[in-house]
């Protein structure tokens, strides 16, 4: 006697209704899990956008930096081996090993949002081309933090003040810059701040105005400066050899994708300069409690200074680091858009 089941059919009709199986899955190691770069921009991007866009097909496990234990540079390399797939890389971090990598943010050559993504824009192919040749990196894009500004536990009037003082400084061109002004830089991962300035280690640190907020620098930190000092651009980037194997088809979808979330990056850090400082100085605060700090405004004679030391001692050693090629390729690229000239 022969049985009809019912079983085939209805394993058939749950396979049917089954999610897709993703043909590429990947590990994204993304920035710093406090701050909006990586929960307003990238989580959404990988645990929804991309996965939407590509219909299923394209899975990422992402985490942040900091909880992974990175503290700087070294993911730069782990990306370039292979050990780690893709990540969001904060170019400054890398500037002592890859100095051509912080030839978009020098500090003194570009003063807002605005300009640094000219001169990402400028640097782009060339910066692509050496990634690939040299360190077997996929560029897919670029994005930014806001204006990178200067806070202290002590008061200050200006530039000229940071003689003297110990100032936590992020890549290579913002401890040229803090020298040139007679003070006297300090590596320091970003979430080691707030305690090395509470106890005196540090006087001062330059992060971004919004990032420093959430980040809750303002509870040792009694004065912020609004003079952007530079900006802190990240770069998407792939292990190339990873990338060649990726289907065609799913890497039009992740670089679709990025390059849209790079223009959405760059937007979010015009409005986020703002409201680091009014978050930081008692304004209005989308984020939050307002903090109470007190603002140092821009003076004619900071911008002269930051000029100052853009020329004399920021572009010269990048020169130094960077090389002649590298120089002449900064000049036809990002010189040529801001109208600054490596000699």
């Amino acid at each position: 006697m022969k049985i009809k089941s019912t079983f085939a059919p209805l394993m058939a009709a749950t396979m049917l209704a089954a999610p897709a199986v993703a043909d590429t899955e990947l590990n994204v190691v993304g920035s710093i899990s406090v701050l909006s770069m990586y929960k307003d921009m990238e989580q959404p991007f990988w645990n929804e956008t991309i996965v939407e866009a590509s219909g299923g097909s394209i899975k990422a496990n992402l985490n942040p930096f900091n909880e992974l234990g990175f503290k700087g540079g070294e993911l730069f390399n782990l990306v370039s081996d292979g050990t780690v797939q893709m990540a969001h890389q904060v170019l400054a971090y890398t500037s002592g090993s890859v100095p051509m990598n912080e030839a978009t943010d020098l500090v003194g050559v570009v003063d807002d949002v605005d300009a640094v993504y000219t001169a990402a824009k400028a640097f782009r192919a060339y910066h692509s081309e050496q990634l690939a040749e040299k360190h077997n990196i996929k560029l897919l894009g670029y994005g930014t933090y806001q204006s990178q500004v200067i806070y202290c536990r002590d008061a200050f009037s200006g530039l000229a003040d940071m003689k003297d003082r110990k100032v936590r400084a992020s890549g290579a061109s913002q401890q040229v810059f803090i020298e040139h002004l007679g003070g006297s830089p300090i590596g320091m991962a970003f979430g080691e701040v707030p305690t090395a300035m509470a106890n005196g280690t540090i006087d001062c640190a330059i992060t971004g105005a919004l990032s420093g907020f959430l980040a809750k620098w303002h509870e040792p930190a009694n004065y912020i400066s609004a003079l952007p000092i530079n900006h802190g651009v990240i770069a998407h980037i792939a292990n190339m050899d990873w990338w060649n194997g990726v289907d065609s088809a799913d890497q039009a979808t992740i670089e679709k994708g990025l390059m849209e979330l790079e223009g959405k990056m760059f937007g979010l850090a015009t409005t986020e300069t703002a409201d680091g400082l009014s978050c930081n100085t008692g304004g209005a605060c989308p984020y939050g409690d307002p903090a109470d700090m007190t603002l140092v405004p821009i003076s004619d004679a900071d911008i002269a200074l930051r000029n100052e030391a853009a020329n004399k001692a920021v572009l010269p050693a990048y020169k130094a680091r960077c090389g002649d090629d590298c120089a002449a390729a900064w000049n036809a690229t990002i010189g040529a858009a801001s109208g600054f000239e490596i000699k």
